[in-house]
């Protein structure tokens, strides 16, 4: 059993945590909020003073994380993992940020002894309370294969993607078919609303045949319930196509199925909906075309 330090207990952080105690290894967490924190020491884990004090205790360091410079913070700023990082310590980061930040840390802590693997994840909250997850996995290949026993509490299917920065382009290239699949969903369901459609029936329907996918199953039976209870948060969403429209323009790729969703996703956080789950996005489109999604039996 090893020792593993975790960083970030939020949505999707803390029952990936879990799954770390579930599995006998020991867990030091830290996290801004102190909620989650004694949620988690009352299952058996312990709590840190500091991303500093996380780094000298543990053997692995997990972080889960909002944004680019939330992980830099904390990896390399005042009393991070890097100040308390002993030679060989395994950083895995889990969040979801730029490739291009994920390629400065590594470089960083390599030459302090340290290894550094980001590993983004696809899943939602059920997923990680599951252990389901799949997970995209870049940097040193000894690193990857130490940290396998550990990645296998939260992941179902993992995958080695290559150097550093290569689990993160994959994961943008993961949220590109999300957000496009999503938007489809949307007007899927705006048309066979408009229609007078029993909405269900046409999930049925498409769900059996070429036009499936995730977010048609999972979230369009959501759509016309109106539940918009979050398992993955629209700002999220948001934040991740910001970084993909960031790649694209230093790559020079005209990505323009993607810009288009991610306009109408800062509408619907610019809307107030950012805390709900990205299936809300129907209402942007509600909005747009003066139309309220209504099965034919509503």
């Amino acid at each position: 059993m090893s020792r593993v330090g975790f960083i970030g207990l939020g949505l999707m952080g803390k029952p990936m945590s879990k799954r770390i105690l579930q599995n006998g290894h020991e867990l030091l967490v830290f996290n801004r909020s102190r909620g989650p924190v004694e949620e988690l020491v009352a299952l058996g884990a312990k709590a840190a003073d500091s991303p500093k004090d996380v780094a000298c205790k543990s053997e692995f360091v997990i972080l889960m994380l909002p944004d680019s410079p939330d992980v830099e913070k904390v990896v390399l700023g005042p009393d991070g993992i890097y100040e308390g990082a002993n030679k060989d310590l395994i950083v895995i980061n889990m969040s979801t940020i730029s490739p291009f930040t994920e390629i400065k840390i590594a470089e960083v802590l390599r030459q302090k002894g340290i290894y550094y693997l980001d590993a983004p994840v696809s899943g939602s909250t059920p997923a990680a309370e599951a252990g389901t997850l799949t997970i995209m996995v870049g940097g040193p290949r000894e690193a990857f294969e130490r940290s396998l026993p550990i990645l296998r509490c939260m992941g179902k299917n993992i995958h080695y993607m290559g150097n550093n920065g290569a689990g993160q382009f994959t994961k943008l290239c993961n949220q590109i078919a999300v957000s496009l699949n999503l938007l489809g969903t949307c007007e899927a369901i705006l048309l066979a609303s408009k229609a007078g459609l029993d909405l269900l029936k046409v999930i049925e329907v498409i769900g059996s045949g070429a036009g499936s996918s995730w977010q048609l199953l999972n979230l369009g039976p959501k759509i016309v319930a109106k539940d918009f209870t979050p398992g993955f948060k629209a700002e999220h969403l948001r934040k991740d196509l910001k970084i993909i429209s960031e790649v694209s323009e230093q790559l020079g790729l005209p990505l323009f199925g993607t810009t288009i969703t991610y306009q109408l996703v800062k509408s619907l956080v610019e809307n107030g909906m950012g805390k709900c789950g990205t299936q809300s996005l129907i209402t942007v489109l509600e909005q747009l075309s003066k139309h309220r999604v209504m099965s034919s039996n509503q």
